[in-house]
């Protein structure tokens, strides 16, 4: 395979290959020529990756398919500084969520060119399969207030996007502005797009509940919401959200999409709930995402392929991930279905299995 020398060669790769599987799926060989080249390149300019590699045995001499490249846990993100680039280049950083007594992972760029690419594709085939024109809300905080959410920075590419920067944000220094917000939905005659964290969309829900209020927005009205219904103190049950959903604000399960995204991703997947519903796919709603990220099901046990239709932890091949290790275990269960993925929840205890004991193993080390 003939080696990657200058950065600038593999960035143009990858944004060639993002550019002509927007709208078709890209085979998968040329995904797999791609990610091998991308080991390669990481292999040899990231140190801790290729200390990890080394423990599993593992170099882009013996590795032949993309199937097989060392995937770090998504942990590794809080331990190293995970960077194929010298940390003195790096030009943003994204933060994991968390408290503030806990260690949070930490995802670094030395362009924000790749991840710039890649989220306006999948936004508009899952969030916007109708080409609505919409009325922008978002129940997020601005990028200016969070520069260290990845969630954040990408709703400032979005909002720039398709409001030209009128969309207004209702967090405030951590703080849901939920009255205005109210009292804003009250007053939109347009279809309207509310853009939220779950938890923060379930504040909103609670405060309309105490204050008695009712929306009906304009049928077409969507949500995104970012899934996760543990944490933060509070276990929410989905069937109780998706019903104060339709109860509170007049928008059915069929415009309410799910997205599933990492700040150790570059790449952002979706629940396929809209899309389905506008193109009259009759099936269950499953997690897709762009042809530039693979997903595989990892049974726990052995650390190797589960079976098809059979609950594994979910490792994600991200292409755009090149400056930091495109390869990246989680510890979210899930099984394959369809083209995507249904995902199940966390795997209870969140033990290192699988590929993760060589993570312990590089711990040890001292590296």
């Amino acid at each position: 395979m003939r080696l990657f020398e200058q950065t600038a060669d593999i960035d143009c790769r990858i944004l060639d290959f993002i550019n002509q599987s927007r709208e078709v799926k890209a085979p998968e060989g040329a995904f797999q020529d791609l990610a091998l080249r991308i080991f390669d390149y990481q292999f040899r300019r990231n140190v801790f990756y290729r200390k990890f590699c080394t423990l599993k045995k593992k170099s882009p001499t013996n590795v032949k398919s993309w199937k097989e490249i060392p995937a770090i846990p998504a942990l590794a993100f809080k331990e190293f500084v995970l960077t194929s680039f010298p940390m003195k280049e790096h030009v943003r950083v994204f933060q994991t969520s968390g408290t503030t007594q806990e260690i949070k992972g930490a995802h670094f760029f030395d362009t924000l060119s790749l991840y710039n690419r890649c989220i306006l594709p999948p936004f508009e085939k899952y969030l916007l399969p109708d080409g609505a024109k919409l009325s922008y809300y978002f129940l997020i905080s601005s990028a200016a207030e969070q520069p260290h959410s990845s969630l954040s920075y990408m709703m400032q590419v979005v909002r720039q996007h398709f409001t030209g920067g009128r969309g207004t944000y209702y967090i405030k220094k951590g703080i849901g502005q939920f009255e205005k917000l109210a009292a804003d939905l009250q007053k939109e005659k347009n279809k309207i797009f509310l853009l939220a964290t779950t938890f923060s969309l379930q504040g909103f829900l609670d405060f309309l509940t105490k204050r008695k209020i009712k929306l009906r927005l304009a049928p077409g009205s969507r949500i995104m919401e970012t899934g996760g219904f543990k944490g933060q103190g509070r276990e929410i049950l989905k069937s109780v959200f998706y019903a104060e959903r339709n109860a509170l604000l007049g928008i059915p399960k069929t415009h309410c999409v799910s997205e599933y995204g990492m700040t150790e991703l570059s790449s952002q997947m979706y629940d396929t709930t809209l899309y389905d519903f506008v193109n009259q796919k009759k099936r269950k709603s499953i997690k897709v995402g762009p042809s530039w990220l693979c997903t595989l099901v990892i049974d726990p046990r052995t650390g190797k392929e589960a079976a098809r239709g059979t609950p594994g932890l979910l490792r994600h091949f991200d292409l755009a991930n090149r400056g930091s290790v495109m390869a990246v275990e989680t510890e979210d269960l899930g099984r394959v279905s369809g083209e995507g993925f249904e995902l199940i929840g966390r795997m209870k205890g969140a033990g290192l299995r699988g590929c993760s004991l060589n993570y312990e193993e590089l711990i040890k080390s001292g590296v």
